[in-house]
C-alpha cells in the first residue's frame, strides 16, 4: 500500500492535508478510515470516484453526494480534495484514504501535546506491533475471521490497556481493517507515516565548521520561530559546503532556493 499525493509522495499528501491538520482531532481521522472501509466494500462506488472518464468536478461531487450527512465538513472536504487528483488505479484512493488517516490521527496528538504527544503514538504503535509480532496466538485471534469486530477490540484491549486515544485508534483500525495485510506489517507501515510526520519537528542542519554553543542556540530559536514550534536541531558535518549552511526540516530544504530566510538566519547566527 502506498501514499500519495500529489506529486506522488507522503510529503504531497501532508500538504495536501495541512488545511484540516492543524485542528485535527482522533475524531476526524475516524472518519476518514470509515470511508476508506465503505470504499473498500463498495468497488463499484470506488471506481467510479477513480474513473478518469468523469471531471474532477464529477467524481467530487458523487462523493458529497454518498456522503452528505454522514460525515462532518472537514472529512468530505479532504475527500472532495482527494477525489480531484487523478490516480492510476482505483485502489489509489483507498490506499491514499488509509495514509490520511494515519497522519490526522498524528496530527492530533501534535495538537494534543506537540511532539512528546506524537511520539507517544508512535510508541503505541510500535509497542502493538511488537506484541503481535511476539505471540502467534495473539496474531491468530486478530486475524481470526471467525471472530467478530468487537471481539478482536476487546481482546486489543486486554493486551494493550494503556494506549492513547491516537494509538488505539491506529491499532484498532490495523486489527479490523487490515486491508490484506497482516495487522502486524500494516502497524509497521502505520508507524513510518508517523515517522515521516516526526521529522517535521528535527531541523537537520549541514555546516562546513563546527558551530558553538552560543550559535546552536541562536540557530534554535530563529528556526523555531520561523517554523512555528519547538524544533530539535540536529547538526552535521559537511566538508562539501563552500560555504554558509543546508537545513533541512521535514521535507523542506533551506538552502540557496530560499536564500533570503537562510542569510537572516545567517545574520541571527553572526548577531
Amino acid at each position: 500500500m502506498t501514499a500519495a499525493g500529489s506529486d506522488g509522495s507522503q510529503a504531497g499528501l501532508t500538504r495536501v492535508l495541512e488545511r484540516w491538520t492543524g485542528s485535527a482531532q482522533p475524531g476526524l481521522a475516524r472518519e476518514i478510515f470509515g470511508m476508506a472501509a465503505l470504499l473498500d466494500e463498495q468497488g463499484s462506488l470506488r471506481r467510479a470516484l477513480t474513473d478518469p472518464a468523469h471531471t474532477d468536478g464529477e467524481r467530487a461531487e458523487l462523493g458529497w453526494r454518498v456522503f452528505y450527512g454522514n460525515v462532518s465538513q472537514e472529512a468530505g472536504e479532504i475527500l472532495d480534495t482527494l477525489v480531484r487528483q487523478r490516480r492510476h488505479h482505483d485502489r489509489g484512493l483507498t490506499d491514499t484514504l488509509e495514509a490520511a488517516g494515519v497522519l490526522l490521527a498524528g496530527s492530533a496528538a501534535e495538537n494534543r501535546a506537540g511532539a512528546e504527544g506524537l511520539d507517544g503514538v508512535i510508541d503505541d504503535v510500535l509497542g502493538v506491533q511488537a506484541l503481535l509480532d511476539s505471540d502467534a496466538e495473539l496474531q491468530r485471534a486478530v486475524t481470526d475471521s471467525r471472530a467478530t469486530e468487537d471481539a478482536k477490540l476487546r481482546l486489543l484491549g486486554r493486551v494493550a490497556p494503556s494506549l492513547s486515544e491516537e494509538g488505539r485508534l491506529l491499532a484498532e483500525q490495523a486489527v479490523t481493517h487490515p486491508r490484506g495485510a497482516l495487522p502486524q506489517r500494516l502497524l509497521g507501515t502505520f508507524a513510518d507515516h508517523l515517522a515521516a510526520l516526526r521529522d517535521r519537528w528535527i531541523a537537520r542542519v549541514a555546516t562546513p565548521v563546527a558551530l558553538d554553543d552560543s550559535q546552536l542556540d541562536r540557530l534554535r530559536t530563529a528556526l523555531s520561530r520561523l517554523y512555528g514550534r519547538d524544533l530539535k536541531v540536529v547538526v552535521e558535518a559537511d566538508r562539501s559546503l563552500v560555504g554558509g549552511l543546508r537545513i533541512t526540516v521535514g521535507d523542506e530544504v533551506l538552502d540557496g532556493s530560499v536564500a533570503t530566510r537562510l542569510n537572516e538566519l545567517q545574520l541571527k547566527l553572526g548577531a
